[in-house]
């Protein structure tokens, strides 16, 4: 009878429910509004672990995104042509040679005229990806590829719901494409589900409003994700249902504090923590069970 208090207090502890790790680890970080979110005083994973790694560069307002795994890359779009010069000395620091794969979700120029530049410069993937097809009738999109022509770079379309794979990582693509022909080429632009085991992160280019809203009821799989990019560089705040879809641990925005006010005053409201592009590059980092997420210094 002695034991029974042991016996009975063992019984509790099982019945206990067992905490969930946080997805999302942040290496401590001076003035970032980072809200109690669970830190890492050292980089986590070993050198030698296969992981997924991508890097926000900071080109002050715009989206460059550098996505590795399994020993292949990819740049996700990568801002104005002069940003080509951020870009190539990025590479140059982080030492990464070839790129597999430029991927340009909407061929608007603060998203695509920078891949051009690179192409000018010799800098080629592999392939060059594209939400529309070869002789889509659009200025920076055929200044583009005449280059992708003259330089012999393979060229092909993604459409919605193509996937790739890229080591561990699976890359899914998906955007609004209700045969509707007044919907603007930003609510239009392909967005990018990555997933690496158990962690997932969201690209989602310049989509907004109503289009978000829409793909989230249509896709809660790829919508529900630990780390989101902020639509529209964070120019604009997010609709109530989107929040619905999408509770992330995360938020980076790809512009600077004074244009990604708005953005911040609502992640803040929610106390989500969030980290502006302008303030250094953005890495995050995961081996398939938590996600490591800094903030590189400031070079400019």
């Amino acid at each position: 009878m002695k034991k029974f208090p042991v016996f009975l207090a063992a019984i509790c502890l099982l019945l206990q429910p067992v905490l969930a790790e946080p997805a999302v680890l942040h290496a401590p970080q001076a003035n970032a509004r980072q809200y109690g979110a669970p830190l890492a005083e050292s980089h986590p994973f070993e050198e030698a672990e296969d992981r997924l790694v991508i890097d926000f560069i900071d080109i002050g307002t715009g989206d460059a995104i550098l996505v590795r795994s399994g020993g292949e890359s990819m740049l996700v779009d990568g801002g104005v042509a002069f940003n080509a010069d951020t870009l190539e000395q990025f590479f140059r620091a982080q030492m990464v040679g070839k790129i597999d794969y430029f991927f340009n979700t909407h061929p608007h120029g603060d998203h695509i005229l920078a891949q051009r530049q690179l192409l000018i410069r010799d800098c080629l993937p592999g392939v060059f990806l594209s939400m529309v097809p070869m002789d889509y009738r659009f200025k920076e999109h055929q200044d583009t590829v005449a280059q992708i022509i003259k330089k012999g770079v393979p060229y092909h379309q993604v459409k919605n719901g193509d996937t790739l794979r890229m080591g561990q990582a699976v890359l899914t693509f998906f955007n609004d494409d209700r045969p509707v022909t007044n919907i603007p080429m930003n609510y239009r632009g392909m967005m990018l589900n990555i997933t690496f085991g158990g962690r997932s992160v969201l690209l989602t280019a310049d989509v907004t409003g109503e289009s978000l809203a829409l793909l989230g009821e249509k896709y809660p799989e790829l919508m529900d994700v630990d780390i989101l990019k902020s639509p529209h560089h964070g120019l604009n705040r997010l609709r109530a249902e989107t929040y619905e879809h999408i509770s992330p641990e995360a938020v980076v925005i790809t512009s600077t504090k004074s244009k990604g006010e708005n953005l911040a005053k609502q992640l803040i409201a929610r106390k989500i923590p969030h980290y502006f592009i302008s303030m250094g590059t953005v890495r995050l980092e995961t081996d398939g069970s938590q996600w490591y997420l800094r903030q590189m210094p400031d070079t400019k």
